[in-house]
């Protein structure tokens, strides 16, 4: 079936502008958060060949941003990021990685640029429709900044910006086209979790459910381990921690990993062996935790796509065009939602229609569980 209709997400073009999001003071958090209306994009992205094109158009204006952004220096990074002592060689690394991804996922989407050098010449062509053009550097230019931000933070305070092992996950991991869905903070207290997870297993859905100790303990003194059990059945429940704490500097890490553990553990005794796979908020984690997962056959997972769920600035449909872009960007990664929220189940239905008629597929949690730690 094609899918096509104008207002859906599908058909939502490239806007008139970047809204950017003044956010709350948390220490890793950017001033502003890229998303933009796509309603000016010039047709539906209902098959594989018009995501492809789609997908070349956000790499080649991504390039552009990324190319005239002045980065080179200290001062340039302070001026475009506000950050006083950026880390030159982790923006450095950044920009490296970044560079050959783009150019690996416009090669992906049809491309036929060989070298960084090509695809700046492709990224020169003039643009057929100045509005969507405008639009859309406005988007990457903002995104830019979240993203060099992140790195220039970095390791001082780590992020899902970069890894400090090869053994944690970020979605990058994936084959082209594979996108994961993550979910943290539950269980909620107000039925979210139960919605979303209803709405996932009439879609044949699994993903990752990154739970708080706290709110797993706060469900199990009402409730038996068989109903948690059968609420996160199908699905891959992991760590999230004991408390929505930074776990960088936590004296007590061990001590939050290891609680939480037992406690999925007398949920999910036969599921996947997640209950040391962690997701430290805030992406915030040390070596020493990275290297104790490690040994125990556990690991850190990050995410690649911020849905900005939390954000309540940024409307269903902001995110829903954030998220498009995104993986029209990237073409594959581990997608953050929050199942305490409602936006990631108000948008996952269109989402889910974009990625079926664009012939992406949504991975099976277990897929990346599976082949690395089976219990």
């Amino acid at each position: 079936m094609t899918v096509a209709a104008p207002k859906t997400l599908l058909a939502r073009g490239v806007g008139l502008c970047c809204l950017a999001l003044a956010l709350g003071t948390w220490a890793a958090g950017p001033e502003r958060v890229a998303s933009y209306d796509r309603d000016l994009w010039p047709e539906s992205i209902d098959s594989p060949e018009r995501f492809d094109r789609a997908s070349r158009q956000e790499i080649l204006a991504f390039t552009r941003v990324l190319q005239r952004t002045p980065l080179d220096d200290a001062d340039a990074l302070i001026r475009f990021t506000g950050v006083k002592a950026p880390n030159q060689a982790s923006v450095k690394l950044w920009l490296e990685q970044s560079r050959q991804r783009l150019l690996a996922n416009y090669r992906a989407a049809g491309g036929s640029a060989d070298s960084w050098t090509a695809l700046l010449e492709d990224a020169q062509a003039p643009v057929a429709d100045a509005r969507w053009q405008a639009a859309a550097e406005g988007f990457h230019a903002t995104y830019l900044y979240e993203q060099v931000r992140l790195a220039a933070l970095f390791p001082a305070i780590t992020s899902e910006i970069a890894r400090l092992d090869e053994s944690e996950l970020t979605g990058d991991e994936l084959p082209d086209r594979h996108f994961a869905l993550s979910f943290d903070d539950g269980p909620s207290a107000n039925q979210e979790t139960e919605q979303l997870r209803q709405w996932l297993q009439g879609e044949g859905i699994s993903a990752f459910f990154f739970v708080l100790g706290e709110n797993l303990e706060r469900r199990l003194k009402t409730k038996p381990a068989q109903s948690l059990n059968a609420l996160y059945a199908g699905q891959c429940l992991a760590s999230h921690g004991y408390r929505h704490v930074s776990h960088q500097k936590l004296g007590a890490w061990q001590d939050s990993l290891e609680r939480t553990r037992q406690l999925i553990d007398s949920v999910q005794p036969a599921g996947p062996a997640t209950s040391l796979w962690f997701r430290p908020p805030y992406g915030q984690r040390n070596a020493e935790l990275v290297a104790y997962l490690k040994a125990q056959d556990g690991r850190v997972v990050l995410w690649s796509i911020d849905s900005q769920d939390w954000n309540a600035r940024l409307k269903p449909d902001a995110m829903q065009d954030r998220l498009i872009t995104l993986m029209l960007l990237w073409r594959k990664g581990m997608l953050l939602f929050h199942d305490i929220h409602p936006k990631a189940r108000q948008v996952l239905p269109e989402l889910q229609r974009f990625v079926r008629a664009g012939g992406l597929t949504l991975e099976r949690c277990q897929a990346l569980v599976e082949p690395t730690s089976p219990r």
